[in-house]
């Protein structure tokens, strides 16, 4: 046995059973799909449509006999430390209410990366391109919501701008750019792959996805998805299994590079765009630097935890500093104190080192986890800038990696597909999503 489960379904007929499990899946993909949508009330925690039917899809596939692995002990082991360190560092917050709402917001994240690793666990060569075309189903409709906010094309515009930036439905452009990056990599994949001419029907979405991550003028995002791109890029090419898949590969970067000059071209051809861009394509910002700025902010931060060596709580610095730390490390350390931080780095130290590890292991879902780990990469950067850590799609990143890493360990070395069933296996989510090629 490699996980624990219980599975109610046992004495139903295979039948009911199989019924029962597709339906779930095609709930779990319109629910990602949902995943678009993550608009709520400024400066409020409440659970957006998303959240509640993720909590009730969870309930559902452990229900349906959901298999938890023996191996997320570890990974689930640092979370439970972050938020005990959390615990202990909110007995003391002023403010008490912001602690208990964020306790509560961390643990359904960690129960949501758990629940994405168990699912992936049990299939990824099938499991992780359904999630991805769902997830790439949602990115291009709140892509094609923040263009055409940007643009004034749709009643209510404003609404979904912010400070003249694209940002969707989301509560904020640094949000909505990064949740845009993964989509942009994995419809990539599916465009270097492709083995007909059909496939050309997802470029126009590539170009919808880098025009929307452009319109963000998330400084952060853009760096994420060159970083994550050049990334996917090298474990693609130190992974593949033959010259033609490498050259295509190549020939598939220069088409990329070509759509993004093409796209800023394009986009840089608008005055409205063009000032936007000059004012944000800068290293460091006015509000960066200053003893108003966000790296004293961090510095401050850093010197108020070597005093209270447990944090001050969740939530507790920008009440007290007026700006909060911009920097998902400091971030957690301050809020949680050593334990807290500390843990929170080592589960990001075993995320690089087993994942790095998996993706040179041939098998179900390779491609897809090189694409996912390319992103954790280019986000844990990018959170050197930003807090990152109440980001919903980056613990769905995480359970996609340990899925696929917990799934290779319980197995020793997967066995690499025949090619026929790769590609019948591929095919069946893609068409799902309403995908081809």
């Amino acid at each position: 046995m490699n996980g624990f489960a219980i599975d109610p379904f046992e004495r139903s007929s295979p039948a009911a059973t199989v019924w029962a499990r597709r339906a779930g899946e095609i709930l779990l993909f319109l629910v990602i799909v949902g995943s678009f949508y993550q608009k709520s009330k400024a400066g409020e925690s409440q659970p957006v449509p998303y959240d509640l039917a993720l909590v009730g899809c969870m309930g559902l596939f452990f229900l349906l006999g959901l298999k938890l692995p023996r191996g997320i002990v570890w990974p689930a082991l640092c979370w439970a430390l972050v938020l005990i360190g959390y615990i202990l560092g909110g007995f003391s917050a002023p403010f008490m209410d912001l602690v208990q709402d964020s306790i509560t917001v961390s643990a359904y994240l960690v129960c949501a990366f758990i629940f994405f690793s168990s699912y992936v666990y049990e299939a990824p060569g099938t499991r992780l391109p359904l999630l991805f075309n769902a997830w790439s189903v949602g990115a291009i409709i709140v892509a094609v919501i923040g263009i055409a906010a940007y643009f004034g094309t749709i009643p209510g515009a404003d609404d979904y701008l912010l400070v003249g930036r694209a940002m969707g439905t989301f509560n904020d452009p640094n949000v909505f750019g990064p949740f845009l990056i993964p989509p942009t990599i994995y419809l990539g994949l599916r465009l270097s792959t492709a083995r007909n001419i059909s496939a050309l029907l997802l470029a126009p979405f590539v170009v919808l996805l880098l025009l929307g991550i452009l319109l963000s003028f998330s400084r952060g995002a853009w760096g994420s998805l060159l970083l994550s791109s050049i990334i996917f890029l090298g474990l693609t090419l130190t992974t593949s299994r033959s010259r033609k898949q490498s050259m295509r590969l190549i020939a598939f970067a220069a088409v990329m590079a070509l759509l993004i000059v093409g796209v800023l071209v394009v986009a840089l051809s608008t005055p409205k765009v063009h000032a936007l861009f000059e004012e944000r394509a800068t290293l460091v910002q006015d509000y960066d630097v200053g003893e108003q700025g966000r790296f004293e902010s961090q510095k401050n931060a850093i010197v108020k935890t070597l005093e209270n060596p447990l944090g001050l709580g969740p939530n507790q610095w920008a009440k007290f500093n007026r700006l909060d730390t911009h920097n998902v490390y400091v971030h957690v350390l301050v809020a949680g104190g050593f334990l807290s931080g500390l843990s929170f780095l080592a589960f990001l130290g075993l995320t690089f080192r087993r994942g790095w590890r998996a993706v040179f292991i041939p098998g179900e879902g390779q491609d897809y986890l090189i694409v996912a780990y390319a992103c954790i990469i280019g986000h844990m950067a990018e959170a050197f800038i930003i807090d990152v850590d109440n980001w919903r799609h980056l613990y769905l990143l995480f359970g996609m990696v340990w899925g696929v890493v917990l799934s290779r360990g319980a197995h020793g070395t997967a066995t690499v597909q025949r090619p026929e069933a790769a590609k019948r296996r591929r095919s069946r989510p893609a068409e799902a999503a309403g995908f081809s090629g």
